[in-house]
């Protein structure tokens, strides 16, 4: 016989397990400026086109095919809901890549930069995600 103990602690792992609180990250700061201004904002166009649209450009910008069989899929970025998004999970997510949960063991294929770009120049992507469905509308 299953002791009511047990079932309430399975209960509760199950809804622990299930919620949907999405990855931990440090709530790390921009410095002043960064996300607004359109010089911090082109330089991040600048990387992006030269580093990340293979895998989250449009086609115009020089997609890779490759890149439609990711899976999970690689965001263009387009979508005007990352003008919302908490700039700390950006920065997280770009200087971390598939190295952390939940993404590694989701098969991302994102490369961690951390190591490549300076903390200058992750915010400056950052800026230019925030603001290029805006951008792309124009």
């Amino acid at each position: 016989m299953v002791s009511r103990f047990a079932v309430s602690g399975l209960f509760l792992l199950l809804v622990v397990a299930c919620s949907d609180r999405g990855p931990s990250y440090p709530k790390v700061t921009p410095p002043d400026g960064y996300l607004q201004r359109a010089e911090y904002q082109q330089e991040g166009r600048r990387l992006f086109r030269q580093l990340c649209a293979e895998c989250h450009g449009r086609p115009a910008e020089g997609r890779s095919q490759r890149a439609d069989f990711f899976h999970p899929p690689a965001p263009n970025f387009t979508s005007p809901a990352y003008r919302q998004a908490d700039p700390a999970y950006l920065f997280w997510r770009i200087r971390k890549g598939k190295t952390v949960e939940p993404y590694l063991s989701r098969g991302s294929v994102m490369p961690a930069y951390g190591a490549h770009f300076s903390e200058e120049e992750i915010w400056s992507i950052v800026a230019y995600l925030r603001v290029r469905s805006e951008v792309l509308s124009d």
